[in-house]
């Protein structure tokens, strides 16, 4: 499936993934028709917050450089995610983008709609292969514009 994915950094109405497993089985739920990938940017800039608890139980908090070794992390904790969720593993080394349904304006807006969706139909659903044909579903919904941005709530206005 990733490698039918066409290269090429998408226009308006595309957003970058999250770069976790629940980013990488949407983009595997809204499947290559609606990605894009390109290739990694230079991650010398970038820094990673680290937390620790000292043993008085004091948090220490301080920010270092995003290094290679972090880079492989994200990648294989994100491919990890789709192993367990029984889909195929991503290629490294590559950005990857969804085309945003028609109703949102954001990836923030989109990915709160799924995670809604999702545990709306599965509120129980902890392992990723109960997640994924549910997400599937919920990601093709939204595509075709079944569920809206922000579900009516029943509330008795009395």
């Amino acid at each position: 499936m990733w490698a039918s994915v066409p290269e090429g950094r998408p226009a308006k109405g595309w957003a970058e993934l999250d770069e976790n497993g629940w980013g990488a089985l949407i983009g595997w739920a809204a499947g290559p028709e609606n990605l894009r990938r390109g290739p990694l940017q230079d991650d010398s800039a970038g820094t990673v917050a680290v937390t620790r608890t000292d043993k008085d139980g004091n948090v220490v908090e301080w920010v270092e450089a995003f290094t290679a070794e972090d880079r492989q992390i994200v990648e294989e904790e994100a491919n990890a995610y789709l192993a367990e969720a029984g889909a195929e593993q991503r290629p490294l080394g590559f950005r990857w983008f969804v085309r945003l349904p028609a109703q949102f304006l954001s990836w923030d807006e989109f990915s709160a709609a799924v995670t809604r969706s999702v545990y709306a139909r599965a509120p129980q659903a902890v392992h990723p292969s109960e997640i994924a044909p549910v997400m599937k579903q919920a990601i093709q919904r939204l595509y075709a514009g079944q569920e809206e941005k922000h579900p009516r709530l029943n509330v008795d206005p009395n």
